[in-house]
């Protein structure tokens, strides 16, 4: 059957590639209901600069030059120079090549609020810079910063007339708009993320003066400098947020918030303060100011959004040429991963990490690089498993919550899996077979976790559930569950993971455990996840690299963590988010790998207790086989040819923000 689909697939790229064509573009700001996938009709490849007229650099008799479209725009009296925009000392990046102005850069976008990587990930700022060797960290947000001895204050230093997209400059009034009134604000955020705390206790901001602030920790945080490198956007963004525009809708400003929260729409002022805050995948404000190199302009009625360069970009070449080379980014819905390697063979688009790119395409899209004008590479991976399994142990279905919370059987389910045949089947043997856990390098890893419970053992697997008490019905097709209902456990997922799961559900069928697979579109599947509907999920385990598990308290292994996509405690997070108001209060166990996967959050990797402490989280988290994984394969990374200053060769991970290390903003069209 897969071969069939593939075969289909590839006479559809023949036939493909002998038509083009170029319609037109809708330019409304509507965006569709949720879960809309429909194609984009406008053919990107065009806009790149023509062949015959590039020139490097940029327009200017300054210190600093910018892009021919911009510095119209200045002739006629539409932006001030760019010595006005741009702040008192810029952001300076060594670009390989001094790049060419212009073009429209296009990314799949797998839905209208998420699956948008591509795009957003070369748009990605934050207060520092992660460098492509993946450990040194620079300014780029910000001027500078100090950390005290015992790294309990962090002292911030802005770039003085730094400007927001609409030429507000960004001070320090921004960073405690956003610490005040979206941080600790309770209506806004119910619950303040572990990256900004120190064992739980929230960070304090302290404002000096407009460029100066002190953020302080009632005890140590050593890991907070990757909070600063790693945190770029969010539901909430990070750190700072611009005050001026959004303060209209927020309640502590508006006395009549509510009221023009209804007339746009929404139930309450919260829901509309949060939408015009929003700038992550699911961005809807046009208008709303940003500090990246594009900003949202306008949204199809197809979904499709388009962002235009940011005139006050803080980032300069170190030729003085304003950033970014391109002008105009395209997050183009596409219906599925198989829409998008048409669009990618076409050149339509222009490059591609996100998910679904299974290894299993490889062959595929690799003999289809001259067609399409590009090429494809084999990335590193700091995923725990491509793949991973979780059942909800806080399952609002009592019967269910019983076997679900019995490692016994989470046990069996695991021994249960043929993860050999899987990835020769899948990933055509590219992956490495293991447990879902941390990533493979990390320092304080042991074989027994990766090793844990992953061997192919049927008459294991059935001796575990056969102790549960789970017998098999009488005609031995399928076991019983203590309440005498035949198991039938729905299963939900994503277009990504329906292959492994599809496998998995037989393997599981054959231990007389029932799983009825059922794939969702991802938002819905978010939302089912946050009020804790699922009974069983499958989705990746990534952001478990090292660096990830210093940076967000262990990140996806945490109990509780910020995730919703494994979500399988999620009565115990909302105990934990609402300081024991709301959810339920978890066991002992359970309790403590929390508190110490904070503690962990917030240690310095020289600390002497650092490795045992994470060796001993990760022990106890394997011991508990909440995750069930299968392999772990290499990242596909497909970038045009037409394209320069990009990699070719790295880490394509969650962990650093995909795209973000290799800056998006320095890429450029050669052609």
């Amino acid at each position: 059957m897969k071969q069939r689909k593939m075969m289909a697939l590839f006479m559809t790229v023949c036939l493909a590639m002998g038509v083009a064509g170029c319609g037109s573009q809708t330019t409304t700001a509507t965006p569709p209901s949720e879960g809309q996938a429909t194609e984009s009709t406008q053919t990107a490849g065009t806009q790149a600069p023509e062949t015959d007229n590039l020139v490097r650099g940029g327009v200017g008799d300054g210190q600093y030059k910018e892009s021919p479209l911009v510095h119209e725009q200045v002739e006629k009296g539409e932006l001030p120079p760019i010595e006005e925009r741009l702040p008192k000392e810029p952001a300076v990046v060594e670009v390989d090549d001094i790049g060419v102005y212009g073009g429209t850069y296009v990314g799949a976008a797998f839905g209208p609020s998420s699956g948008q990587v591509d795009t957003e990930g070369l748009r990605f700022q934050s207060l520092l810079t992660i460098e492509k060797d993946l450990k040194t960290f620079k300014p780029n947000l910000i001027q500078a910063y100090e950390i005290n001895e015992d790294s309990t204050q962090f002292t911030i230093h802005l770039r003085e007339g730094m400007k927001w997209s609409n030429g507000d400059e960004l001070t320090t009034d921004d960073w405690m708009f956003w610490y005040n009134d979206v941080l600790t604000n309770t209506d806004v955020n119910p619950s303040v993320d572990a990256a900004y705390c120190s064992n739980g206790k929230p960070m304090i901001y302290e404002q000096v003066d407009p460029y100066t602030l002190n953020i302080k920790f009632e005890e140590p945080n050593p890991a907070f400098e990757i909070t600063m490198a790693r945190y770029s956007t969010g539901i909430i963004r990070s750190f700072f947020a611009p005050k001026e525009y959004l303060k209209q809708w927020h309640k502590t400003y508006n006395p009549d918030a509510d009221k023009l929260a209804k007339e746009e729409g929404y139930e309450s002022w919260i829901l509309c303060f949060k939408a015009h805050l929003d700038n992550t995948q699911a961005q809807t404000d046009c208008d709303a100011p940003d500090v990246y190199p594009w900003v949202l302009d306008r949204i199809d009625n197809n979904g499709n959004k388009f962002f235009t360069r940011n005139p006050y970009y803080h980032v300069v070449d170190q030729e003085g040429n304003q950033l970014p080379y391109i002008d105009e980014q395209e997050a183009m819905i596409v219906q599925d991963k198989d829409v998008r390697a048409l669009k990618l063979i076409s050149g339509e688009i222009h490059a591609a990490g996100e998910n679904p790119l299974p290894v299993s395409d490889y062959t595929m899209l690799k003999e289809n690089e001259a067609n399409g004008d590009y090429q494809v590479f084999l990335f590193e991976n700091t995923r725990g498993s491509d793949c991973a399994f979780t059942f909800n142990i806080t399952d609002k279905n009592a019967d269910l919550r019983e076997i679900f919370t019995n490692v016994k059987f989470r046990q069996a389910m695991s021994y249960a899996l043929d993860r050999n045949t899987i990835n020769e089947t899948l990933y055509y043997g590219k992956g490495t077979v293991r447990q879902a856990t941390a990533s493979a390098d990390t320092s304080f890893m042991k074989e027994e976790f990766e090793n844990a419970f992953i061997e192919y053992d049927v008459d294991k697997a059935n001796a575990l559930l056969d102790e549960c008490g789970y017998a098999w019905n009488a005609a031995k097709t399928v076991r019983v569950m203590p309440n005498g209902q035949e198991f039938n456990i729905v299963l939900e997922t994503i277009e990504e993971f329906m292959p492994v799961a599809e496998m998995a559900c037989e393997y599981w069928d054959a231990v007389g455990i029932n799983v009825t697979l059922k794939q969702v579109e991802r938002s819905y599947y978010l939302e089912r996840g946050i009020g804790n509907d699922r009974d069983m999920q499958a989705f990746t385990l990534d952001s478990v690299g090292e660096f990830n598990l210093r940076g967000a308290a262990f990140s996806r292994l945490r109990p509780g963590n910020a995730y919703d996509d494994l979500e399988f405690m999620r009565a115990y997070k909302d105990y934990w988010d609402s300081n024991g108001t709301k959810g339920e209060q978890p066991p002992a166990e359970i309790q403590e790998i929390y508190d110490d996967c904070l503690r962990f959050g917030t240690m310095s990797n020289t600390d002497p207790e650092y490795v045992a402490l994470g060796e001993s989280i990760l022990k106890r988290i394997s011991d508990q086989c909440w995750f069930i994984g299968v392999s772990v394969s290499p990242r596909l990374v497909i970038i045009s040819n037409r394209l320069g200053n990009t990699p070719t060769e790295g880490t394509f991970a969650n962990d650093y923000n995909f795209w973000k290390p290799y800056r998006g903003d320095t890429w450029y069209f050669k052609y």
